[in-house]
């Protein structure tokens, strides 16, 4: 029997691992648990925790509290609570392999409490770059504290090289959450009507804007701009909940006080990933500076107006125009993006992130893996510069 523990920090990074550990947890020589963080627990973000027990998954619940402050003092409160609460479950568990992702703060607690431990971790999709946030750190330090790595581009794989990670431990695997995604069910506009009470057939934005974790002082004058600039097109606008991100607060208040009563915008606080799919296949054009808009949003041929820095260094495909906060760009990009020149230069576009590996195969190199001397033992291999 393999134990394998994964830690969750929000609604993004468990949908990114959903095709994953759906197989993992298929097999009966893995006991596969769930940790996962205090943003999952609160109605602020419509308690994703739900979704994940509903889907089959054991969880180690981390619920002591589900108050989740947007302070700066908090970030650190909840970093050091989750270290302590994953270490605890570590030792009581025994598990053979630590999965994290990504390159939000809290998913530091997951390394840090294995290494200590020796339990070998395995990072998905480290390599990326984002120039804008404090994720750029978080990532890179992960990179280092794990032992395996799952990216999400050959060229994510070169930098985790030139990081001196051994080439046998760096696996170029794409976001196969894309396919998973793709295969939903495909609602028509009466049903998207009837699910979120927006009539699809009139021209939609999909809307997520995100704290950007260097820009903490401009978060106001930002979600301002943007939400003049839609107002602006007369388009509808299906809004999304931004992370939980030091500024998330601001944000949701900005929108909802946007939204109002207004008929032609919704807010949706989390979605499914059957209604999240539908919604890129009917939207006319995604908005913000959501990850997803440079991963999954080209597989859906749909354009992606990315607004500002927080996404700076990271590949995008040729559905995405970049545009700063000004108002102006704003209108000026969506209506560039909506253009008959723009559809046919995305037509025949493939996704780099939509690759040829199925989740069956990307676990099956994670259960072949043991845990032994070679795989703890890291070398840093030194490059000729």
């Amino acid at each position: 029997m393999k134990k394998i523990l994964v830690f969750s920090v929000g609604r993004s990074d468990f949908d990114r691992y959903f095709p994953i550990i759906k197989y993992l947890n298929s097999k009966k020589q893995v006991d596969l648990r769930i940790l996962i963080s205090r943003a999952h627990y609160t109605k602020k973000f419509g308690c994703t925790y739900l979704e994940i027990k509903n889907k089959g998954f054991k969880i180690f619940n981390n619920n002591k509290s589900n108050s989740f402050r947007d302070t700066k003092e908090f970030i650190i409160k909840n970093l050091g609570d989750d270290i302590s609460f994953i270490s605890k479950k570590i030792i009581h568990f025994k598990p053979d392999l630590f999965i994290v992702m990504g390159d939000r703060y809290e998913m530091l607690a997951g390394p840090c409490a294995a290494i200590p431990l020796n339990v070998p971790v395995i990072h998905f999709y480290g390599g990326a770059v984002t120039e804008g946030a404090i994720d750029e750190l978080v990532r890179h330090s992960i990179t280092k504290m794990s032992h395996f790595h799952m990216v999400a581009l050959p060229l994510y794989k070169k930098r985790l090289l030139q990081m001196g990670e051994e080439e046998w431990r760096v696996k170029a695997i794409g976001i196969p959450e894309i396919k998973y995604l793709k295969k939903q069910k495909k609602y028509s506009k009466k049903k998207i009507l009837k699910n979120i009470g927006l009539d699809l057939n009139l021209p939609t934005l999909l809307f997520t804007f995100h704290p950007v974790t260097l820009e903490y002082k401009k978060i106001r004058k930002q979600i301002n701009s943007i939400l003049s600039a839609i107002s602006r097109t007369k388009f509808q606008c299906v809004f999304s909940y931004p992370n939980a991100d030091y500024g998330h607060s601001l944000i949701i208040q900005k929108i909802r006080n946007f939204v109002g009563k207004s008929k032609k915008y919704k807010i949706i606080k989390n979605s499914t990933a059957e209604r999240y799919a539908n919604l890129m296949r009917h939207c006319v054009a995604m908005v913000g500076n959501s990850s997803s808009g440079i991963v999954e949003a080209a597989s859906f041929k749909l354009p992606v107006v990315n607004i500002g820095t927080r996404q700076d260094g990271k590949f995008k495909p040729k559905n995405v125009i970049n545009v700063n906060t000004n108002v102006k760009s704003i209108q000026k990009a969506i209506k560039f993006v909506l253009s008959k020149n723009f559809a046919k230069k995305i037509k025949n576009l493939k996704n780099p992130y939509e690759m040829n590996i199925s989740s069956a195969k990307i676990g099956k190199i994670i259960l072949s893996l043991k845990t032994n001397d070679q795989l703890l033992r890291k070398k840093f291999i030194n490059l000729n510069i």
